[in-house]
């Protein structure tokens, strides 16, 4: 998820324990559980708070 997100533009801002915080160049943020695995529900949360399109990160993702 992390590389996918740097590939869409967003850099990592901070990082305590399991959770990371990348903000985008045009102001947009998310926060994020570094696992793994992330769970679906938590992912696609993630992306809506971001404004992320889900086919934009699953096109990122391959």
């Amino acid at each position: 998820m992390l590389s996918a997100l740097q590939r869409l533009g967003f850099v990592e801002t901070h990082r305590k324990g399991s959770h990371v915080k990348m903000q985008h160049v045009d102001g947009r943020r998310i926060v994020f559980p570094f696992h793994e695995e992330v769970d679906r529900f938590t992912m696609k949360g993630a992306l809506r708070d971001a404004d992320v399109a889900l086919n934009d990160f699953l096109d990122c993702v391959k």
